[in-house]
C-alpha cells in the first residue's frame, strides 16, 4: 500500500441550503482525487475564542451553563466568537469579563485549531488568562451563565468522571495540565 501524495479535493459547487444569525449550512459538490465525485455537508461557523482563567496557583474560573444543543447544564472554560473587525485577543478578553467578571493582567496563546472539521469550519484561540482582576462587562443578554472557582485537580477529575464533557474545556484542561499552568 502505498502513501497517497494529494489528498486535496476540488470544490465543484456549492449550495446554500440554510442560514441563521450566526450559521450557514451549505452542501459542496467536490471531487476527490480519485476522481469520484461526493458530497460534503458543512456549517460555516464564525472563529471563537476559548479562555482558561488561572485565578491563583491551582485554582481555575469555569463557568457553568445550560446548553440546549446538549439539553442540560455543562461545566466549561470561558469562550466565545469574534466579533466582525475583532482580533482574537481582544474577543478573548470581551469574553472573559462578560463571562467571568474577570480582566486578565496577560492573555498568553496556548495553541489554536479546528474542533470538528469534518463538517464545520469553526476555528477556536486558545488562551491562557492570568493576573485576573475583577473588571466585569455586561454579558450577553441571553446567556445566563454561572462563574465557579475550582481547583484544577477537582476539574480534571471531573473530566474522568463524566462531570465535564465539553471538549474544548477538556483540550484546555489537559494544555494546562501538560504545559504546568495552574
Amino acid at each position: 500500500m502505498g502513501i497517497l501524495t494529494n489528498l486535496n479535493e476540488t470544490q465543484l459547487s456549492s449550495t446554500v441550503i440554510a442560514s441563521g444569525r450566526r450559521l450557514t449550512f451549505r452542501e459542496d459538490e467536490i471531487r476527490l482525487p480519485n476522481g469520484v465525485v461526493s458530497r460534503r455537508e458543512i456549517i460555516e461557523h464564525p472563529e471563537a475564542v476559548v479562555i482558561v482563567p488561572i485565578l491563583a496557583p491551582g485554582k481555575i474560573v469555569l463557568i457553568r451553563q445550560f446548553r440546549t444543543a446538549a439539553r442540560k447544564v455543562l461545566l466549561e472554560i470561558p469562550a466565545g466568537l469574534i466579533e466582525t473587525g475583532e482580533v482574537p485577543v481582544v474577543a478573548a478578553q470581551r469574553e472573559l469579563r462578560e463571562e467571568t467578571g474577570f480582566r486578565a493582567g496577560a492573555l498568553l496563546p496556548l495553541f489554536d485549531g479546528f474542533p470538528t472539521p469534518g463538517f464545520c469550519t469553526e476555528f477556536m484561540y486558545f488562551f491562557l488568562a492570568q493576573d485576573l482582576t475583577k473588571d466585569p462587562l455586561e454579558g450577553d443578554f441571553d446567556e445566563m451563565i454561572d462563574p465557579i472557582v475550582m481547583d484544577v485537580v477537582d476539574a480534571l477529575a471531573l473530566v474522568g468522571s463524566g462531570g465535564i464533557v465539553d471538549l474544548k474545556t477538556i483540550a484546555a484542561l489537559y494544555a494546562v495540565r501538560v504545559l504546568k499552568f495552574g
